[in-house]
């Protein structure tokens, strides 16, 4: 969908009763100005952000349905690696802690002698 926000604009201003003049005059251009934004179709993003601004209104938020933004592979891939790297950190601890727990059972079991074997 395709917004031309010259007319937006313009109806924003309608809406809140925003001359042109009162207009050009709050982002300090040339009235005439304001007239020829009417019929932008597309605009420079720092100059929507002032219009914005002055208009107390969010004039981006008809052109987020247009984007997609996706992140790019290695980023997604990033993100798995780091979640596979969490799963296998606590198994490493689990497995040291199976271990240490195996060490301290060997370590407590007493073993006879077989030379103390009467015979």
């Amino acid at each position: 969908m395709s917004v031309q926000i010259g007319s937006v604009i313009k109806k924003v201003m309608e809406e809140k009763r925003v001359s042109p003049s009162e207009l050009a005059s709050r982002l300090g251009v040339h009235p005439g100005s304001i007239s020829r934004i009417f019929n932008y179709k597309h605009m420079h993003s720092s100059l929507l952000q002032k219009i914005s601004q002055v208009l107390g209104h969010d004039f981006f938020k008809y052109f987020t349905q247009d984007i997609r933004v996706e992140r790019p592979a290695s980023e997604k891939q990033i993100d798995e690696l780091k979640k596979e790297l969490d799963v296998l950190r606590k198994e490493n601890g689990y497995l040291k802690q199976i271990n240490e727990l195996l060490t301290n059972k060997a370590g407590n079991t007493h073993v006879p002698d077989e030379s103390s074997h009467e015979g």
